[in-house]
Order: C-alpha cells, then sequence, then structure tokens
C-alpha cells in the first residue's frame, strides 16, 4: 500500500550562502507521512521518495549551487503516522561563474622593525661627547660626525626600533580562480615592490612578501572555493628630490641630498680622519650609497586590486 505524503507547516526552513562562500548552506523539509507504523516499511518509502524525488534543490538563478539531501529523521507519531524530516546540506562550496574575490579580511601590525643605524639623528647635532670634567664642545670634542659606536676597526652603528607596517589581506574565491598559471604569477611576484601606488603607498613603499592558500574538496561535494592569504610590509620612501617621497631626506653628515625609496638599502662610506686636538682617529660620512635590491612588481596581476 502506498503511502501518503503531507508536507508539514514547518517546511522548507533554509539558510542560504548565496556567494558560494565554503560555509554550509542547509535547508529541511518536512512531511507527514501515513498510511503505516512498520520502520522498514516507511524506512524504504523514505529512502525511495529522497532518491527519486527529493534528492537534490537547486537556489534560484544558481543551478550550480545545489543543495542534496544529506540525512533525515524520522518521529512516530501514533497510530499509522510520523514525522519525516530531510536536512539538505550544500553540495559544492563552489560556485563556478563567480570570476573574483567572494569574501575578504585584512589584518594589519604595527609592531616596530629592526634596524641597525649608523648615523644619531640630526648628525652632529644630535651627538653628545662626554670627558672627565662633563659635556665637551668646540676644539675639546672629538665628534665622529654622528657616527653611532666608533671602534678601531669602523663604525658599528647599532640596533633600534624604526616604524613598520605589515598587513594580510585574506580571500575566498572560487577554485576556478586559482590555476596554475595564476599561482606562478604569484610566486614570480613575491619579493618584489610595487611599480605603481598601491594601497594608498607610493611606488616602491610595498613590498609583497607572499601568499598561502588552502582548499577544501571531497569526492561528494566537489570543490570548496580557495582561502588566500597575502602578505605586504610598507617602508617610506625618503628624498630630497626627483622622487615621490612620504619623508625627506635625513642628513647623514655633511649629505643632506639623495634618495631612498622605501625599500631599497642605505649604507654609508666612512673616511678615517685624525683630530690633533685630541688625539683620536675619528669617522666622517664620505659617500651615501643607496641599493635598489628588489625588483619592481605589477600588483595588479594578484587580482585583488591596487586602490
Amino acid at each position: 500500500m502506498a503511502l501518503t505524503w503531507v508536507e508539514d507547516s514547518t517546511s522548507r526552513s533554509a539558510t542560504i550562502f548565496r556567494l558560494g562562500r565554503k560555509d554550509p548552506s542547509t535547508r529541511s523539509r518536512v512531511w507527514n507521512v501515513i498510511g503505516t507504523s512498520n520502520e522498514d516499511v516507511l524506512h524504504a518509502d523514505v529512502n525511495s521518495k529522497i532518491s527519486n524525488f527529493y534528492q537534490y534543490w537547486s537556489y534560484p538563478g544558481q543551478p550550480l549551487v545545489r543543495l542534496r539531501a544529506e540525512q533525515y529523521s524520522v518521529t512516530y507519531q501514533g497510530d499509522d503516522a510520523w514525522l519525516v524530516t530531510v536536512n539538505y546540506e550544500k553540495l559544492g562550496a563552489d560556485d563556478a561563474t563567480q570570476t573574483g574575490p567572494l569574501k575578504r579580511a585584512r589584518s594589519f601590525d604595527t609592531t616596530g622593525g629592526t634596524q641597525t643605524v649608523t648615523q644619531s639623528r640630526g648628525g652632529e647635532a644630535g651627538e653628545s661627547v662626554y670627558g672627565p670634567n662633563g659635556l665637551l664642545a668646540g676644539q675639546n670634542k672629538p665628534s665622529m660626525n654622528g657616527a653611532v659606536n666608533v671602534d678601531d676597526r669602523g663604525v658599528n652603528g647599532v640596533d633600534i626600533v624604526v616604524p613598520q607596517l605589515t598587513w594580510t589581506e585574506s580571500y575566498d574565491v572560487p577554485s576556478s580562480y586559482v590555476t596554475n598559471a595564476y599561482i606562478r604569477a604569484v610566486h614570480l611576484l613575491t619579493g618584489t615592490v610595487n611599480l605603481a601606488a598601491f594601497r594608498g603607498f607610493l611606488k616602491n613603499e610595498v613590498l609583497f612578501l607572499g601568499m598561502t592558500g588552502q582548499q577544501e574538496w571531497d569526492a561528494q561535494r566537489g570543490d570548496g572555493p580557495f582561502s588566500l592569504s597575502y602578505r605586504f610590509s610598507a617602508t617610506p620612501n625618503r628624498g630630497s628630490d626627483a622622487l615621490p617621497a612620504s619623508l625627506p631626506a635625513e642628513a647623514i653628515g655633511d649629505i643632506t641630498t639623495y634618495n631612498k625609496y622605501g625599500h631599497d638599502f642605505l649604507w654609508v662610506k666612512y673616511a678615517s680622519q685624525d683630530d690633533q686636538n685630541n688625539n683620536v682617529v675619528i669617522r666622517k660620512p664620505l659617500f651615501v650609497y643607496v641599493n635598489k635590491v628588489y625588483p619592481d612588481g605589477d600588483f595588479s596581476k594578484l587580482g585583488i586590486g591596487v586602490a
């Protein structure tokens, strides 16, 4: 004898993540099934109905976002009546119709970085020299021209904390977005600096530290989106002319004019001079060298925008 299925008023409740994120969408349907008190007969009929009529449900307008009947529960109501609840979950967390990021999060860290400096702030003006009788000045001051931690072998400098910004941007993207060609392109951008303005920073102020990614997949549910995280570090440009600069160049001895992009390497060549008045060898900045150590990169190829 065929059982009678009547949909209950509590049926068709749903929670839908419509943009294909990895969060599981859910839906339920509830029926009053009448016609038997035999459990075996009931379960056989439920499995038949699910397999032939109620196995899938597609989100309207997005046929690739399909939910599948994952489980059902039954409650005996007495006599020949049962309450049957079928729970649906998203078949695949991915939506191939989406071509860009589905979800974005950002975190940042302004904890200072460490840098070795060989010159005091303000050069000689930032240098104080004391002798047995206190502060020295004029010809009695064996100035090192602002050089820090000098010995007979040279200028050792000192490690200090300097402003540093690092941040991470995390995205959920469709699996179709992450191709081998894309992974290779991002790989080649790692360790490059922005050749154009990026996230409000000037050219060459941002260093791309790399990307990490992960994806969930199984044979039943298919592809899930990739979760991708991109790391960056920002250091301001310094300059006196010829480049967009966030900060002015700081004087190094008598040298006040130079240009340094954020992630260039600056170092100083010192000359040794005898201070006849104080019978010591002093160090004086002779040349400032600025070396470009990171190649330029087109950050638009990351596919996450540049603004």
